[in-house]
């Protein structure tokens, strides 16, 4: 693990605070029905799964557009604490943040990531980006069934279930904070239908 300056901290608290009071969509009456700033280990995605579905169920959301979110949700938080990593405090300096309208969610989710892992994962996304939802349930089937793992552990599989169960391609940011360390952020939008 690696150190992280601070100047590069204070500036993950400021991406975080810009979430929550600056967003293009509150012209369309979004607003933030929940935000975490922490550690995403298993015992808090839990908790915020719990809080999800009810902020989501009192903001009118139907019970299978709840399941969508929490799936999405679900793939988002553990991206984070399987492959985010940490600084030499073991801090991933991560967030969470659920904004809604009445015709749709939007999780907004960030976390730490090592620079030279950033490439790799924009070419990634920007490959999901622009496929059709026929394709994304190709890839993910043909993912499923090729069984090749990262050093992770993982196969690929949660940023094509959150590309399937999403209404928009998925939006993302990656902030370099220094040589080590870059802020992965992602935007993934559910609608109400």
């Amino acid at each position: 693990m690696a150190a992280i300056s601070e100047k590069a901290l204070s500036r993950l608290s400021e991406l975080y605070h810009s979430h929550l009071s600056w967003n293009p969509a509150k012209e369309e009456g979004q607003k933030v029905l929940l935000s975490y700033f922490g550690e995403i280990v298993q015992n808090r995605i839990d908790y915020l799964l719990r809080l999800t579905e009810d902020v989501i169920i009192d903001n009118g959301g139907k019970r299978k557009v709840m399941k969508r979110v929490c799936s999405v949700l679900i793939e988002c938080l553990q991206n984070t604490s399987i492959h985010g990593t940490k600084d030499d405090r073991s801090s991933s300096n991560s967030f969470f943040i659920l904004q809604g309208n009445d015709k749709e969610f939007t999780i907004v989710n960030g976390n730490l990531i090592l620079a030279e892992d950033a490439n790799l994962l924009a070419f990634k996304l920007d490959e999901l980006r622009g496929l059709t939802h026929t394709e994304l349930r190709k890839l993910y089937i043909e993912t499923l069934c090729n069984q090749n793992y990262s050093y992770k552990g993982g196969a690929g599989l949660g940023f094509l279930t959150i590309a399937k169960k999403s209404s928009k391609p998925i939006e993302y940011s990656i902030l370099p904070l220094d040589e080590k360390f870059a802020f992965f952020t992602t935007e993934i939008t559910v609608a109400r239908v």
